[in-house]
Formats: structure tokens, sequence, C-alpha cells
């Protein structure tokens, strides 16, 4: 190309043909309204050029053989109406572009500049050209060098002409695809220091080549809406970095989103590098609920080196995704807070890794583990199971509805059940398909668990008679097991299984809360007449007393209330429109009332046996008079509230009768 200079291009500007230096009219059409100042419309978007090369489209410059480089440079430079320049190639010819950029340097209207080539470019080939440009025109406030391979030389150039620039105007700097190295960012990022106005940094896509370094430089500049898909997206990161997150919010990471909770909607166009950076930074997160990871590999590999350098995350819900825990256990073994770990439809792959895990964990501090539906193996439930018995503040274990646990898993299982190291208060084992067998082996090992309070058996059909027969050792008087709560819903039981829970029952003095569903439990009037019996044997009053009077609720509508004096939930029998017991005979309902008052027993003597024989106490003649008066004057004040036959005219008629049978009987 032969040597030009500005003056050249100055003294021939008006009298160029401008179809002799172009390829196509619509080229010299455009050159014609850069040279006049009359930029039209293109794109929709007032005093934009796009220089491109093989694109069909009339709006752009198509370069194509033919097009004299420097004359298009010159027009671009000289024009005073054009505000954004997209430079999508570059000729090979070094000399062209050297001509192209020695005419655009002159340009002071351009606002943006983004120069992306089709193939890779040496850095060196442009940036110096460029940095005049960068350095003069202070109307540029977006600057996108995308597709260039930056050496430390030209990330130098780069950074002098940033430093030099008078006007720190720019708001918005993108290297992407440039193959950055640290170093190199790191001296772009010490020359943007003056750039108060900069809102929005891009650099590197390819997550293998990120490092912590790379997130620490990044943290405070990068343009959050440019690695998220949405502004909610944006504005969960922001709160995330800057420590505005409220503790007393979890975060979902889904791919719906819910308005009623916190939840990054994750879709394309979200990095999932800087997702688990920022939750792995935050000091003020307590949950995180994850219900879903991306398809790739690496980026699932990014988010999770973030998130494992959490140190402030209580409670973990993983949901519906495939986790390799060889990738997690850094999570599990460092984060000394983690006090919850629930895993629902958790494809585990390498469930030795979360056994290590659990067994290198420091801080021995998770109250409560959840396993559903993930498909476990009795050598990994093995596994856990002996790693989990090193907890001493394990409150709450849960294995839901997962069917490969055989009788071997129910051993398993029963390592965890009789640690003494323990202290649970919950165990559920629902939709296990657990047999009598298996729930024998279980009962074996759960009746040295002391402080259990709560078991959920519920949906494991394959239960009858021989195996509920079987928690009778839980039961038991000679039973350390407190047990309250036992939940067997959705079972058909029949009058077999009802009828070996009351025998089981009997001279129970702990459980209250029976739950089952009463229309389909398969119990007739044989099995409530026995639930009936068992709460209150009225064939004598021995009898009544010996009767069980704890257990408060039997059937499926339940819910907790807050306790007005600000004490743990309370248990309330009915549903929410007020029905209480539904489903349950009113013979049985009556006693399960009478057993929430207090002194039930004295109650239930007071209404199934209107005349107390008081032969029997003859003996001690009048000295047990007073204490028959008191009797009923205590019973009296403390009637059942829910008795309406209870009249105070009632219990006075019968405190006054066995008082005269007592002393018209007694032998003087």
């Amino acid at each position: 190309m032969e040597s030009r200079d500005n003056n050249y291009y100055d003294v021939r500007a008006q009298d160029v043909k401008l179809e002799d230096i172009t390829s196509s009219a619509h080229n010299a059409k455009i050159l014609r309204m850069l040279r006049d100042d009359d930029l039209a419309s293109i794109e929709g978007k007032e005093g934009a050029l796009y220089i491109i090369m093989d694109y069909d489209s009339e709006d752009f410059f198509i370069v194509k053989e033919g097009d004299d480089w420097g004359w298009l440079g010159y027009f671009i430079g000289r024009n005073k109406q054009i505000r954004d320049l997209h430079l999508y190639c570059l000729p090979k010819d070094r000399d062209q572009v050297g001509a192209f950029m020695e005419g655009m340097k002159h340009n002071r209207s351009i606002e943006e500049f983004r120069f992306h080539h089709e193939i890779e470019i040496e850095g060196d080939s442009i940036i110096d050209r460029l940095a005049p440009f960068i350095i003069h025109n202070t109307n540029l406030k977006e600057l996108r060098l995308l597709g260039i391979h930056f050496g430390l030389d030209c990330v130098h150039s780069l950074a002098v002409a940033l430093i030099q620039r008078q006007h720190k105007a720019l708001t918005c700097l993108s290297l992407e695809y440039n193959n950055l190295s640290n170093e190199a960012l790191e001296e772009i990022i010490a020359a943007l220091s003056g750039y108060k106005k900069l809102e929005s940094l891009c650099v590197e896509e390819n997550l293998s080549r990120r490092d912590q370094k790379y997130y620490d430089m990044l943290a405070e500049i990068i343009d959050l809406n440019r690695i998220t898909s949405s502004k909610k997206n944006a504005e969960i990161l922001r709160k995330l970095r800057d420590n505005a997150w409220n503790e007393k919010k979890d975060l979902y990471v889904a791919d719906y989103d819910d308005s009623e909770g916190d939840y990054f909607c994750a879709e394309e166009g979200d990095d999932w590098g800087w997702l688990g950076y920022f939750v792995g930074r935050n000091k003020q997160i307590r949950g995180l609920n994850l219900y879903c990871l991306p398809e790739e590999e690496d980026e699932v590999d990014a988010f999770m080196e973030g998130l494992c350098r959490d140190q402030s995350i209580e409670r973990l819900d993983i949901r519906r995704c495939e986790i390799d825990f060889s990738s997690l256990s850094p999570f599990i073994v460092n984060n000394g807070n983690l006090k919850d770990l629930r895993l629902f439809d958790v494809d585990i792959f390498c469930a030795h890794s979360l056994a290590m895990a659990l067994s290198q964990r420091q801080h021995k501090s998770l109250t409560a583990f959840c396993f559903s539906r993930n498909n476990l193996s009795n050598d990994a439930l093995e596994e856990i199971s002996a790693a989990l018995t090193g907890y001493p503040y394990l409150e709450s274990f849960c294995v839901l509805e997962n069917n490969l646990i055989g009788r071997d898993g129910c051993e398993s299982l029963g390592t965890i059940f009789r640690s003494s190291a323990l202290y649970l208060k919950e165990v559920l084992l629902c939709g296990n398909d657990f047999d009598d067998e298996d729930l024998q082996t279980l009962v074996a090992a759960l009746t040295n668990a002391t402080t259990l309070q709560s078991l959920w058996l519920s949906s494991n059909r394959s239960i009858a008679a021989a195996g509920l027969r079987a928690l009778s050792q839980l039961f038991s008087s000679a039973s350390v097991c407190p047990l309250e709560t036992l939940h067997i819903e959705d079972m058909n039981i029949g009058d077999e299984g009802a009828e070996a829970l009351v025998d089981g029952l009997r001279g129970n003095t702990t459980l209250k809360h029976l739950v089952l569903t009463p229309d389909s439990a398969g119990i007739t009037s044989t099995g409530w007449t026995a639930f009936s019996r068992l709460l209150c044997d009225t064939s004598s009053i021995n009898n009544t007393y010996r009767s069980n009077h704890t257990l408060e609720h039997i059937g499926d509508d339940y819910h907790y209330v807050s306790d007005p004096f600000g004490g743990p939930k309370l248990f309330r029998s009915g549903n929410y429109s007020g029905e209480c017991f539904p489903g349950i005979p009113p013979a049985v309902v009556q006693y399960l009332k009478i057993n929430k008052e207090n002194y039930a027993a004295k109650i239930k003597i007071g209404r199934c046996h209107p005349d107390i024989p008081v032969e029997v106490f003859f003996g001690y003649k009048l000295k047990f008079l007073p204490l028959l008066v008191s009797w009923f004057v205590g019973f009296g004040t403390r009637k059942c509230s829910n008795c309406q036959n209870s009249t105070t005219r009632e219990f006075q008629r019968r405190e006054l009768s066995a008082v005269y049978k007592f002393i018209r009987g007694m032998p003087m």
C-alpha cells in the first residue's frame, strides 16, 4: 500500500471518486455519509456503524476486495456524528491495518467502540495503533475488545493508554475471550483505579482459566448484569457480594422462579462460577436450597469451588441434582457452622466421599441429616451410618423412600440408633418398603434411644400386625425410650394391627400422638373398640385407673401452633377448619379429650363409676373420711372441660352419697 499521510487524504477527500475506493455502491454510500457528516440511522440506532465481512445486510459496511481501508479509517476519523463503531474484521495486510487505525485515531465523537474479530488476532497488531484513540477521545465511554490474544507487552500498552487518558469517563470495559493471565488482568485493574464512573468490567469467559485471585480482583467491579440472566439475579449477587443479605432468609437456586422467596432462577446467561464465588465469600447467608445444577461439568466445578469456601451456611438442602460429593467434600469438612444437611432426589456419585467428609469434620455440629429418594445401596448406607455415629448433637435423622434398603440396610441404621453418643429426638423412615422383620430389626436398636420423641414409619405398607407388635418394646415401661409421637399414615394396619398397638400401649406413659390415616387404616369397629378399652376400661375402678391416660391424639388431621407464652410449638388435634379428630369414633374421641386434662384418671373414674364402693376403706374408720371429702372437692374443681353432663350439682350429689354410704356402712 502506498505511503499516505493525513495531508494526502485532506487534499483528495472532496474529489475522490468513492466508487473507486469501495467494493459496492452501498459501501460508497456509507463513505459519502461519513464524509459529509450525514450518517443515517443504521440498525435503528442513530450514529452507529458496523464494519463486517461476509454478511448480507444493507445496513452494514460489508468489506470485500476493493475496499480501501485507509480511506475508511480517514472518513471515520473526521466524522463528528458517529457514536458507535462496531468493528468485526480487519484486513490481513498489516499496512492496511495501520492505515485504517491511523485515520480512526483522530475521531472524537465515538462513545462506544466494539472490536470482535471472527478469528483470534494478535494484540500487538491493533492495541499499539489503537492507543492514541483511547487516550485522546474524551467521549469514549464503552470500550469492548473481544477475541484478541493479549501478551504482556500488549496489555502494558493498553494499561498505559488507560492511565494517560485525561478524562476518566469510561463506564464499560470488556476484554472477553482474550486469554488474559492474572498478571495481565492485575495490571489492567490497577490502570482503572481512577475510573470512578466505571460500571461494567467484563473479562475471561473460560471457567477453567479462573482461580481465586481472578475472582478477588474483579469482585468489586465486575458488571453483575453481564454475568446474570435477569435483574433479580443480579440483585441477589449484589446482596451476596456486599454482605447485605438478610440472615433470616434462605437463598434458593432453581431452574424456576417463585415470588415467595429469594429465588436465583438459573437460566442461560448466568455465570455459575461467579454465583459460587459470591455464595462462598458471603458471611450472612444461613440457608442454601440448591434445586438445580448446570449441565456442563466445568460450570458445576466452578460453582462448587466457590461454595466450598463458605463458612456461614447452617442449612444445605439439595434436590433433584446429580452430585459428585468429592467436589462438595471441602464444604462439608470445613464449614463448622453446618447443622442441617438434606438430600432429596439426589443421584449420589461417590457416596464414599460423603462418608469420608462426614468422618473428617472437626466440628461435629450436625443436628439434622436427611436422605430422600436417593436409591442408596446398603454399602453406601453402612459407610454413612458409621460416620454419623460420631455426631453427638444429631437430633433428627431421616431416610425416606430409599427402596434399595434391605435387611442389611436396617442393620446399618441400627448402628446409629444404638450409639450412646447420639441424642436423637426424631427418626423418619417413611416409604422404605420395610416389612415386619425389618421393623423388628430397627426396634431392637431403638430401644436404647433414650432421647427419641418422634418416630415416622408412614407409607411402609408391608408392615403388618407382627411388626407393629414389636413396637411394644418401645412402649414398655421397662424401655428407656421416651417416644411421644408415632406416625403410621398411609398404612393399612387393620384390626389386628390396631390390637397389636393397643396391647403395646397398655401401661405406656409417654406416647401422646398416634398419627394414622383413618380412611385407609382398615380399622373396623372391632379395632376402635380396642382403642376405647385401652383409653378407659370400665370393667372396674382399678381397670379404669390402670387405663392409658397419656394418649391425646389418634388420626391424621393435626397441626402445631405456637405457645402463647413463648414456649415450644404445641401439638393440636384437628385441622384448621376447626374439625377435630375426623374419622375417629366419638367413643374414642371422648377419652382422647379427657387425656388432655389434668387428673384424667380421676375424671374417668368419676364419669364411669357413679357409685364408688367405699366398703374397702372401712378398715381406716373415720381417718379416711377427710381423704374421701378432699378427693371429691378436688375432683369437683377440676372436672373435665369436655364432659357436658358433669355438672357441679352432680358431683355434689356423688360426694354426699359416698360420705353417707361410708358413715352408714362403717361398723362402729
